[in-house]
């Protein structure tokens, strides 16, 4: 795993040296006598927002004190800018290119490849006055949509390691930018939804020697053994048994080879998914319209529905079935093991709750552009660091609980400033913090709903899950 020393060395070099060595680069400090400089100023903003996600300049302020700085709130304040902004922006992208990852025992299923990746982001709103830095992708409204921010990350399941947080606009593409860019070790198994793919990266990907899972989406064009063409729910009702595990081709033109991964669920389970797909579009919050924009949002709306209208009825139909694509071979994967680590996705899904919902890197108290920026790269910081901190005793763990880390590092986060600072020994704080993780950072065993730990270490539990 993550040594201690690993991870003290990668947060006093982020947080400190290369502070102290960006503070003047990027505007931050431009005279010696300034008494928040960047590492100061660095370490106070992203350990006390560890700490309280919707801290207040009194508590940015006693943490800076407790680092042996005495300021007001108001100096705390006059601190925020578009330096620091920048700042915090360039030791992001310095904390985006350490390289830390678990060396634990990794469970047999993930251990076939090298490496599981799996990967999602999520779009940030952000005030109009930052639409020159992060344009956003448009909306109904004058406000909505000016500017957003687009964050994504990529995680392999098996050894922890974190790629990204990697930002770009939100009007970009999320197939584009570093986020797409970066490369897969040969081997690997990359596990996500089907808007990371087209056809012919399918098979970029496969001619690289990269294993890939996807969900079908209704849409789907499949050709069978015999050359026919099929829409996949035309398909699926053609099928007499429970279970689908064949090799088709998609796309009329690509005739990419691919599996495919069905299991038809329950009559329940059905009903219950398809309650949720409605649910989820009747709850689908609506912008205020100004009378003027109404006409066009109504033709454009009938369009869409007409287009949709068959896609729609489709995704309903396909709800009786649990239906994966993937390139990787049947005597290396069982059906019951393909629709496992299918479910493991939520682990990406389930990191991006926990830092939205605990970590509030989408909330601010202040309605400053620079300050809500600063806020925003400094908590992503500190998403990273909780990271690297789980690594050390808890990733290994197949029970591990990321909610229950993240409430260990943030009881620990004042003592862990204290060690950046040179106040404490850090390697001995990080020494305690991962000792808290190790005792009682676990998820329980469940009978009826089996955790994901339990599912990946007997794949045959997933038989009769929705």
């Amino acid at each position: 795993m993550s040594n201690i020393s690993q991870v003290a060395e990668a947060m006093q070099r982020v947080l400190t040296t290369r502070a102290k060595a960006l503070e003047r680069e990027t505007g931050f400090v431009q005279r010696s006598s300034a008494q928040l400089d960047g590492p100061t100023f660095a370490q106070t903003t992203v350990f006390t927002w560890m700490r309280e996600a919707q801290a207040s300049y009194s508590q940015l302020q006693q943490t800076a004190a407790m680092l042996g700085v005495q300021v007001s709130n108001q100096a705390v304040e006059q601190r925020f800018g578009v330096e620091s902004a920048t700042l915090l922006l360039s030791l992001l992208h310095e904390a985006v290119g350490e390289v830390l990852c678990s060396d634990g025992r990794v469970p047999a299923l993930l251990s076939r490849f090298n490496g599981v990746y799996v990967q999602d982001g999520t779009i940030i709103s952000l005030p109009p006055a930052l639409k020159s830095q992060w344009r956003g992708c448009g909306g109904s409204t004058p406000e909505a949509g000016q500017s957003s921010l687009r964050v994504q990350v990529r995680l392999d399941l098996a050894q922890g390691r974190m790629q990204g947080p990697w930002l770009q606009a939100g009007r970009e593409a999320e197939r584009s930018g570093e986020a797409h860019e970066t490369p897969l070790p040969q081997g690997c198994l990359y596990n996500v939804d089907a808007g990371y793919f087209t056809l012919s990266e399918m098979r970029a990907h496969s001619k690289a020697e990269r294993y890939w899972l996807t969900a079908a989406t209704a849409g789907t064009l499949l050709i069978d053994e015999r050359g026919q063409c099929w829409d996949l729910v035309s398909f699926l009702r053609a099928q007499t048994g429970e279970e689908v595990d064949v090799a088709v081709s998609l796309g009329k033109r690509e005739r990419l080879p691919v599996r495919l991964i069905a299991r038809r669920v329950s009559h329940e389970q059905a009903k219950g998914r398809r309650a949720n797909a409605t649910r989820s579009r009747e709850g689908k919050p609506k912008g205020v319209q100004r009378p003027n924009e109404r006409k066009r949002q109504a033709g454009a709306k009938r369009q869409r529905q007409r287009k949709q209208r068959k896609t729609g009825q489709a995704r309903l139909l396909l709800l009786e079935w649990t239906i994966l694509l993937t390139n990787v071979p049947a005597e290396r994967l069982s059906v019951d093991e393909a629709l496992v680590l299918a479910r493991c996705r939520w682990q990406i899904e389930l990191l991006w709750k926990l830092w939205k919902q605990v970590g509030k890197v989408d909330t601010w108290r202040s309605a400053k552009p620079s300050r809500i920026l600063t806020e925003i790269y400094a908590k992503l910081l500190g998403a990273v660091i909780t990271h690297w901190l789980t690594l050390i005793a808890c990733w290994q763990a197949p029970n591990r609980s990321l909610v229950k880390a993240r409430q260990v590092v943030q009881g620990m986060a004042p003592v862990l400033a204290l060690g950046v600072a040179g106040v404490v020994p850090l390697e001995a704080m990080v020494q305690r913090t991962s000792h808290s993780m190790a005792s009682g950072c676990t998820v329980h065993a469940r009978r009826k709903q089996p955790a994901t730990y339990q599912l990946v270490d007997n794949p045959k539990l997933i038989r009769g899950l929705g």
